[in-house]
């Protein structure tokens, strides 16, 4: 038996032991030629745990002959069961040559997963690759925002890797997630080997969650297991909720908002003016928005309970009374204002006005594209620790909303191309009725032509207008109906714990609420027994039954199952229109019309159903109200006999018709009393012959069920107690023949027999059960094997993976069918489809790769609420050729690929040495390159690529026809994506790239000379492209009260962002993106810390002050920028110099005031980036002090000139900085600052020059210098400051004193720095921008490059700003860059904290849940009285400007109006000007914006701060940058609304001014 033989599926081989602990064991393996290892074969070897090795797992492949590297290798302990095994690729075992003794090696991180112990034995097997193999990898991460271009790349990163569970990914050089569950064929695996094919899902633990909680009717009732709905909120489920984000480790950033909608009579419309609406029923409302938290972070969530229920409690106090009350209060104030008497005030008295609504009528679309507002906007303020976002929806419905069309759609469309779903937590029963489930009104679509050849086939000519949804017009038509829609973007959970009663299969579990019937008294309760409907004959029912449906238990489940199988089951055969026309138990207030995936109302004209119920029981308890002004009967009938067929009760007995008395339903009979349809199928035969079948089977079924159960959905003023919707009565259509018309009336088709029944306690007997496990669309395993109805060959294999077999919450968004198809059959809420539409499955397919394995209905989706999972990366839907024809817009556009045009693109990294490479190489190179740019621009908007659909057959002859076109870039090649997986993707530039999003597809090519770029854009019509008005009431989290909010919401467009401009600026040929651009923008604000800096020293040993230090801090900063710039292909950084800031003590208004500062602005601009000099000859080792002197006097050398600070002028003076600077730039053995400053202490050292006021040596910073003894030749000044009155080297201590003022913040006005009047506005640009590489450790393979605009005058007493804009670079190089550049400037005494982009008093315009907080005066500031010369609109504020100085806040941004109207500012980063002067704080915790007046001030806490963004701290002085925040504003709030402590504050203030610039005070 040879070596190998004797290795091969043995478990003990007789010498493994002694190998495995001997090293002269192995000699007889050596110079042995072995034969490959089968799969299967196994091996017993030692293994050794290693803390950090090199290599993961490494194999001695003397151990075990015949291993060869590449195979794939399965490790197992010795116990059988008792860990999963661990699967890994047989690396090469050059590193162990000299350990021989090692068998195999493993990390400590490895063992510790898998349970193995250092020098213990396990198995080895060889396995299969193939049965390994990922199908969907979900990857976990937290406190960092990871992009789409970032999940591109790792997904590259880890193909072909063995992967486990509960592995760290590096990524740039850290941690950049976990691998979560591995997905193998539908199952969980602990290990296995990501292919190309692979789907990875990346999930955040660190996202922002939005919980809307709806306040509603039913909140306050009783649940089935005597708990209140509201508190299954407070107790089970929230609770539940955030103990496992806990148990995840989870810090997603919550916001929670109670939502509420109020309905007013007529009569109470004009005193609840305000945003009322009406809607589509006629009635006024009003929505309300109270918000719980705003965007916080919070580890003990039992304080927010506590508030939440409370807020419960006050809840509908606040909104039907206390809201009015404010109302009618602040009427009064406006009366009496107006010279009213107090007695006309006063009769504004306070009612108690409106009604919650119920559920179904909640305004739940409009709070989620409330919260898509500011999500539109995500590029802007983006946070660096921040990834996805997440809406959960609580509600104590069933899942059934009423809403208005045009919203649906607009909702749609946001959702999708945002990549945002909703959570939907129901705390009801899971009703009979499909869930979740829209209804709206509209106008029927029509069909514009019956030829088939030119509508083709359904769907795939892209006609959503004959969607009723999408088309059918939003006129204000009265022929309008009613339509069902169900939401594909929504997952539902129903949360339902009942510990006291636990489910069992014999126990029947009522799913219908009905609230009337459970409140009814203990007395009344007798009433039920009048109420009753005999038993079946079992006999007559099952003639056939055997002997064990005797016992009473099985009979009533028996009859229960049977009854719910015939109403609820899907036929395949239907009756005929004119069934559906003259069923009873039906009625609605509008016409229907029946379109495919549509669930439809009957219309009007239908007679109801004869209800049982005695004279006894109706009037002891209210009636349940049916819809308003129909004409109903309700005679009083005897039992039903079980022998006899129904008859109408006499009409003696009958009640008068009333056209305006609400018809009264008969009570819910008991379990015992309900009727199986099937039982009496045989009874009612001859009388169904004798009508020609007119009734449907679910008619016949009505007769012995309660009237409640067949009026699904009522559209009354008072909705339906019970939850039951089930339309049994509405018949469907009969399929119609090609040649008929959805017009024609055919003959009824024969009732068929009901299938079998089916236990509805079973679940698992219900295919239909099946539900999505996150947000949206079917998975893979859900798919059924038939194809659509009338589609071509093509479209079945495109599509056959979607259509799913099993009812998931992607159905029912379909396209009306053509003349050509059969009219498909109506759906109803309680009867699934067996497929679903084209037009659905292509929207719904954005979220396919997200759904690894199908989950049931009755789950519950933690997945998606612990860890929301990001949109992914790839689809499988692509349209048909015919499609693109018919329903798309062309355009195209290509450019040349030139290397050396392209090298100066900074959004590309290409080889050092493409020059040496041949030109065509190089051509496919920059191609690969700026391809993967555009590529990754796309990623970053929300784009996927397109995937060939695995398993899929060859595409039809038609469709191959259709792709052949001669607009295509190459003639002979196919349009249809080729790639399986997103690793695939751009592995070489001769394969087209295909991206889409919602209704855009871009096509990516290159033929080795031209880079061509496809557009097709789906025809959107004018009535889907309208924005949607809407107003509400909102109550902030720190306002005090309701406050009017006017928003709309916009149809998306990303059409308009200009592709053209942004790919050539990826390709290099432009620099600058558009401004309709979404980039990436995030403000920075450097700002004086409240604690002094450390002690430092200058060169000589001289202690420097606060400002010194400072100042010294931002010089640092702008060395830090310089060290950062990117420099294009051939340059080198060291080129250039750092950026040059340009100290002042002004403010940030009176500084573009000065000649000084201007001058030396213009200089700045005038040189651009400071660069050394080519072939500079000059050797400073060669010049002596007095020809150094020289030197520095002539005209490119030092700026020499008068400077003033603080008020002291110092003459013929130069700054240690401009002296740097020129060292560097004209000496050519002088290449850096740092040589630079030891060669200008060498000249001071000589004598060469002083200290201004000899206090220092020489220093690289804003320190004043002058030529020293003989050196010191008068000269002119080049910088005019003719406007300067100080004596030279003396201050001015009133000028110096109002100076200090103005560079806290006080806006007191310079005198004699006014520039003289000009007939036009010179305009002055205040900042300067750069291109920076982000990446400084050089670990990318990729372009990490970023756009820095930065300010270039700057007072160290108030803010300095920079802002980054980027795309596709990795937030985690931004990150390591802001936290290396806060960390350097904090020792300084300088904080670096992430600020809003726009002004605070705008945030509502984007976000409607938050808003500044109002601090106004007690009493208003007095007036300063000022000379005209110094009169200016900044000294208005003057004692606001001095109060929030008290408070630690400095100057921010100042108003446009506090600014000279000489001159025109320009910032690059600024879009727009600000409205107001803005504070910040100087923790950074809090905005304040100066209003004025009474009105004082608008306070905003910064939301943006979060961990890691406070330098190296996560706190400030102990406290939560949002705890600080309320400090601040609680001390402010009191302050201001002292009247004592303001009127000696203002006294103090005036005091401290001269007597004859402020009037009197009066108060």
């Amino acid at each position: 038996m040879t070596s190998h033989n004797v290795m091969r599926g043995e478990s003990n081989p007789p010498y493994s032991r002694k190998r495995s602990s001997t090293v002269s064991s192995t000699s007889m393996f050596k110079n042995v030629a072995h034969q490959p290892l089968q799969i299967g074969d196994t091996t017993t070897l030692s293994i050794w745990v290693l803390d950090t090795p090199a290599v993961p797992v490494v194999l001695n492949h003397d151990y075990w002959p015949g291993v060869a590297e590449g195979d794939m290798v399965q490790v197992t302990t010795q116990v059988q069961g008792e860990c999963p095994g661990f699967l890994f690729i047989v690396p090469n075992d050059a590193g162990m040559a000299k350990q021989t003794q090692q068998q195999i090696t493993i990390a400590k991180t490895i063992a510790d997963t898998f349970g193995f112990v250092n020098r213990r034995e396990v198995i080895l097997t060889k396995v299969d690759k193939a049965d390994h193999w990922a199908d969907y990898v979900e990857f976990t991460f937290q406190d960092q925002y990871l992009g789409r271009c970032d999940m591109w790349r790792i997904t590259r990163m880890l193909q072909d890797q063995c992967i486990y569970s509960g592995q760290e990914i590096d990524f740039l050089g850290s941690i950049a997630g976990t691998i979560g569950n591995i997905y193998t064929r539908g199952v969980k695996v602990a290990s296995a080997q990501v292919m190309s094919a692979t789907k990875t899902i990346y999930r955040s633990l660190s996202a922002k969650m939005t919980i809307f909680i709806q306040v509603c009717h039913e909140l306050w009732e009783f649940a089935g297991d005597g708990e209140r709905y509201y508190e299954k909120i407070v107790h089970s489920f929230l609770p539940a909720l955030f103990s496992r984000w806990s148990d995840a480790g989870a810090k997603h950033t919550v916001t929670i908002v109670l939502i509420s909608r109020v309905h007013y009579d007529q009569t109470e419309v004009e005193y609840a003016a305000g945003p009322l609406r009406l809607d589509d029923d006629g009635k006024w409302y009003k929505d309300f928005y109270k918000v719980i938290t705003d965007l916080e972070s919070i580890q003990d969530w039992r304080p927010t309970l506590v508030s939440l229920k409370d807020s419960f409690f006050a809840f509908q106090r606040d909104i039907l009374l206390t809201h009015h009350y404010h109302r009618a209060f602040r009427m009064a104030e406006t009366a009496v204002s107006s010279g009213v008497s107090s007695n006309a005030a006063a009769s504004a008295e306070v009612r108690l006005v409106g009604t919650l609504s119920y559920a179904h009528d909640g305004p739940i679309l409009e709070a989620i594209n409330l919260i898509l507002n500011p999500a539109e906007t995500h590029y802007i303020d983006r946070s660096l620790s921040l990834t996805g976002s997440s809406t959960i929806l609580i509600t104590p419905g069933t899942g059934y909303f009423v809403v208005p069309k045009r919203l649906l759609r607009t909702t749609t469309l946001r959702l999708l191309d945002q990549g945002f779903g909703l959570d939907l937590i129901s705390l009801a029963k899971k009703p009979l009725h499909r869930t979740p489930i829209f209804r709206f009104k509209g106008e029927v679509p029509e069909l514009r032509s019956h030829n088939p050849e030119k509508d083709g086939r359904i769907g795939s000519s892209g006609g959503r207008e004959l969607d009723p949804l999408w088309g059918g017009g939003d006129g204000e038509s009265l022929l309008k109906t009613q339509f069902w829609w169900e939401p594909f973007w929504v997952s539902t959970t129903f949360w339902d714990q009942q510990m006291d009663l636990p489910f069992r299969v014999d126990r029947f579990v009522a799913r219908a609420r009905m609230h009337e019937i459970q409140m009814l008294g203990l007395l009344e309760h007798d009433l039920l027994s009048t109420i009753e409907v005999p038993y079946l004959d079992v006999s007559q029912a099952h003639p056939a039954a055997s002997s064990e449906v005797t016992d009473p238990r099985n009979v009533r489940r028996m009859q229960a199952d049977n009854f719910d199988i015939d109403t609820f089951a899907l036929k395949k055969n239907y009756a005929s229109t004119t069934a559906a026309r003259n069923s009873l138990g039906a009625s609605s207030s509008s016409t229907s019309t029946i379109v495919p995936s549509m669930l439809t109302s009957s219309g009007p004209g239908r007679e109801r159903m004869p209800m049982s119920l005695s004279s006894s029981a109706s009037s002891k308890f209210p009636p349940i109200a049916e819809d308003q002004g129909q004409e109903t009967s309700t005679p009083s009938s005897p039992r039903v006999r079980p022998d006899l067929a129904p008859t109408p009760a006499p009409l003696s007995m009958a009640r008068s018709r009333e056209p305006n008395v609400n018809p009264i339903l008969s009570i819910s009979p008991s379990q015992r009393s309900v009727r199986s349809s099937r039982s009496v199928a045989t009874i009612s035969s001859s009388s169904s012959k004798k009508h020609g079948s007119t009734q449907s089977q679910g008619s016949l079924a009505s007769k012995f069920a309660p009237g409640w159960l067949f009026n699904p959905f009522r559209s009354s003023s008072q909705p339906q107690t019970s939850t039951i919707s089930v339309t049994s009565t509405m018949s469907p259509l009969p399929r119609l023949s090609e040649s008929s018309t959805p017009n024609t009336n055919t003959s009824p088709l024969p009732v068929p027999r009901p299938p079998k029944p089916v236990s509805i306690q079973n679940r698992r007997s219900h295919g239909r059960n099946i539900d999505d496990g996150g947000i949206f669309g079917p998975s893979r395993s859900s798919l059924p094997r038939t194809s659509p109805l009338s589609s071509s060959p093509r479209d079945r294999d495109g599509s056959e993976a979607l259509l799913p077999v099993r009812r998931t919450t992607m159905s029912t968004l379909a396209l009306p069918p053509v003349a050509s198809s059969p009219p498909r059959p109506p759906n109803n809420p309680s009867r699934p489809t067996s497929s679903i539409s084209y037009e659905q499955a292509s929207l719904a397919r954005r979220w396919q790769h997200v759904h690894p394995a199908p989950s049931f209905e009755h789950q519950i989706k933690w997945a998606s609420v612990l860890t929301p999972a990001c949109l992914p990366l790839t689809v499988e839907h692509f349209p048909t050729q015919q499609e693109l024809d018919t329903a798309f817009e062309y355009f195209s556009y290509d450019f040349v690929v030139d290397p050396p045009s392209m090298s100066s693109s900074f959004c590309i990294k290409v080889p050092g040495d493409w020059r040496n490479l041949p030109s065509q190489e190089a051509k496919d190179i920059f191609a690969l390159a700026v391809m993967r740019g555009q590529t990754a621009l796309r990623l970053a908007q929300g784009f996927q690529f397109i995937l060939r659909p695995r398993g899929g057959a060859p595409r039809s002859q038609e469709d191959r026809n259709f792709s052949r076109r001669s607009r295509s870039f190459a003639a002979d090649e196919e349009i249809v994506p080729k790639p399986i997986g997103a690793s695939e993707v751009l592995q070489t530039p001769f394969l087209p790239v295909y991206l889409s999003m919602t209704n855009e597809i871009h096509r990516l090519s290159y033929n080795g000379e031209v880079i061509k770029v496809e557009l097709y854009v789906r025809r959107i019509g004018s009535a889907v492209a309208k924005h949607f008005d809407y107003e509400c009431l909102v109550w902030p989290k720190r306002g005090d009260g309701y406050t009017e909010v006017s928003t709309s919401f916009k149809s998306p467009g990303l059409e308009k962002l200009g592709w053209n401009s942004m790919d050539m600026v990826v390709a290099g040929y432009e620099q600058n993106f558009n401004p309709s651009s979404r980039v990436w923008r995030t403000r920075f604000i450097v700002l004086p810390t409240e604690e002094p800096p450390a002690p430092m020293t200058g060169g000589s040993g001289e202690r420097l002050n606060d400002e010194e230090v400072r100042l010294a801090g931002m010089d640092r900063l702008a060395d830090l920028f310089g060290r950062a710039r990117w420099a294009a292909s051939g340059e080198k950084v060291e080129a250039y110099t750092s950026p040059h800031f340009l100290p002042t003590y002004l403010g940030p208004a009176a500084s573009v005031c000065d000649d000084a500062v201007v001058t030396r602005l213009e200089e700045i601009h005038a040189s651009g980036p400071l660069r050394k000099k080519k072939n500079s000859d000059k050797i400073f080792q060669e010049y002596s002090p007095s020809s150094m002197a020289k030197a520095m006097r002539e005209e490119d050398g030092v700026s020499i000139k008068d400077h003033r600070w603080h008020g002291t002028v110092y003459s013929d003076s130069f700054t240690g900085a401009d002296l740097t600077s020129w060292l560097v730039r004209e000496f050519s053995d002088i290449s850096t600052r740092d040589q630079a400053i030891e060669a200008g202490l060498k000249l001071h050292a000589q004598g060469l020059f002083e200290h201004c006021r000899k206090q220092h040596g020489f220093i690289d910073g804003h320190y004043y210098y002058r030529f020293k003894g003989e050196y010191a030749v008068p000269s002119t000044p080049r910088g005019s400051i003719w406007n300067f009155r100080g004596r030279h080297g003396q201050s001015d201590e009133k000028t110096s004193e109002k100076a200090n003022a103005g560079s806290s913040g006080s806006p007191v006005a310079i005198k004699g720095t006014a520039i003289a009047p000009r007939k036009y506005k010179k305009r002055l640009v205040l900042s300067q921008t750069m291109i920076i590489d982000a990446d400084l450790n050089k670990r990318s393979l990729h372009a990490e490059t970023a756009i820095l605009h930065h300010d270039i005058i700057h007072n160290p007493a108030t803010a300095y700003h920079f802002e980054l804009n980027w795309i596709s670079t990795s937030a985690r190089c931004l990150e390591e860059l802001i936290r290396q550049w806060s960390r350097s400037i904090e020792k300084y005494g300088l904080r670096l904290v992430e600020g809003f982009v726009d002004q605070v008093t705008d945030i509502r315009d984007k976000n409607s849940f938050q808003s500044c907080f109002p601090i106004r005066f007690a009493i208003p500031p007095p007036a300063l009285k000022r000379s005209p010369e110094n009169s200016n609109v900044a000294s208005r504020y003057y004692f606001e400007c001095i109060l929030l100085r008290r408070f630690g806040f400095v100057v921010d941004v100042e108003a446009q109006d506090w600014y000279s109207d000489q001159v025109d500012v320009f910032y690059s980063y600024r879009r727009s000007s600000y409205t107001y002067t803005q504070f910040v704080h100087r923790s950074g915790a809090a905005f304040v914006q100066v209003i004025g007046g009474q009105e004082g001030f608008r306070f905003l806490t910064n939301r943006l701060l979060g961990p890691g963004r406070l330098g190296s701290a996560r706190t400030i002085n102990g406290k939560t940058p949002s705890q600080v925040a309320d400090t601040i504003r609680d001390a402010l709030h009191t302050f201001c609304s002292d009247p004592a402590a303001l009127i000696a504050f203002y006294n103090e203030t005036m005091a401290a001014s001269t007597e004859d610039e402020v009037e009197p005070l009066a108060i």
